[in-house]
């Protein structure tokens, strides 16, 4: 491994955890590849800023996650530039807010294809590369609802159930082929994603914490790089919760 400039490929990345974990990585001097699609602009300016500051090569990828041949288009790309592809981290994803009887069949779609969907495809495409090498790690972005469940969110909670269930097995499948699967289920993190709520509902919500606040990207940047790096060598298949005692 001598000389060898570790590879990240990263989805969601212009969100809130996205920018820290690439943040993180960039920090350690990794090959960072960066997917977005809707906010492309902001993802081109965090390459130049990571690229500008820390000195690494950074590039921006826009492809819809749900399109099975965008995702394999963008994993041809990647694959072009650089073989050897080490980490996969799926932190795409989106909310949805409200009763089920007020969900269509369109918002229901979405929310699944983005957040579970994505995932799917995402394995699949960088899983030949990965089993030619017998070598690599995935982590997904989970959340704690997956487990637990949230009203008002029961969709959004079922994409997040899905995404551990499929890293529960995969991490089984993918180890005899020395392939390491996991996930942070996070809890309530302090990202745009939480600006629906009002000053006095993040203050009672981080009452709730047993830790008495919202956890930060960074936190979570930094649980990504301990999963998929060699002090983790022996995890795999699992859910790690990051939720300050929440649940």
């Amino acid at each position: 491994m001598s000389g060898h400039i570790p590879t990240l490929i990263l989805t969601g990345a212009s969100g809130g955890i996205g920018r820290a974990i690439a943040e993180e990585y960039a920090k350690h001097d990794w090959r960072l590849f960066l997917q977005g699609f809707r906010h492309i602009d902001d993802l081109r300016a965090l390459c130049e800023e990571l690229s500008s500051r820390y000195g690494v090569t950074a590039t921006a990828l826009r492809a819809d996650l749900s399109d099975p041949d965008a995702v394999n288009g963008m994993f041809s790309t990647i694959l072009r530039e650089e073989p050897s592809q080490d980490v996969l981290i799926n932190c795409a994803g989106i909310a949805w807010f409200g009763l089920v009887q007020n969900m269509t069949d369109a918002d229901y779609s979405r929310v699944m294809e983005t957040n579970f969907g994505s995932v799917f495809r995402c394995c699949r495409a960088i899983l030949p590369s990965m089993l030619h090498r017998h070598s690599g790690c995935i982590l997904n972005i989970s959340s704690m609802w997956g487990s637990a469940g949230s009203s008002t969110e029961a969709v959004y909670s079922a994409s997040k159930g899905a995404i551990d269930a499929f890293t529960r097995a995969l991490g089984k499948e993918l180890a005899p082929s020395g392939i390491r699967v996991n996930a942070i289920a996070c809890g309530v993190i302090d990202t745009p994603m939480n600006d629906i709520l009002s000053d006095n509902d993040k203050a009672a919500l981080a009452d709730d914490i047993p830790l008495g606040r919202f956890g930060r990207p960074e936190e979570i940047a930094r649980t990504a790089y301990f999963l998929t790096g060699p002090d983790s060598s022996y995890i795999t298949g699992q859910i790690i919760r990051a939720d300050g005692a929440y649940l």
